[in-house]
C-alpha cells in the first residue's frame, strides 16, 4: 500500500472507488461507522486507509467535503444480484 511518507500531496496516487448502498440510512450507518474507526487508533500513514476512515465527511459537516458513498437502490440490487 502506498503510504505518504515523504510525498508531496500532489503526487499521492488516490485509490478510486465507490461505494454503493440500498438506503440513505445504510450510508448514514458506514458514515458512522467509518468515523467510530477515525477516532480509533488506526494507522493511517497509508494512503487508503486515510481514504477510507474520512468517508464520514460530507456536504453535512462542510461544503468542500464530499465521500464516495452512493445511495442508489437499484444499482446496488443489480451488482448484488450477480
Amino acid at each position: 500500500m502506498e503510504t505518504y511518507d515523504d510525498k508531496n500531496i500532489k503526487d499521492i496516487k488516490w485509490t478510486k472507488y465507490k461505494i454503493i448502498v440500498p438506503s440513505e440510512e445504510d450510508r448514514q450507518e458506514l458514515m458512522e461507522a467509518f468515523k467510530h474507526i477515525h477516532y480509533s487508533d488506526v494507522d493511517s500513514n497509508y494512503v487508503s486507509v486515510n481514504q477510507l476512515i474520512h468517508e464520514y465527511l460530507d456536504e453535512e459537516v462542510s461544503p468542500e467535503y464530499h465521500n464516495n458513498i452512493i445511495v442508489d437502490e437499484e444499482l446496488f440490487n443489480k451488482i448484488n444480484n450477480k
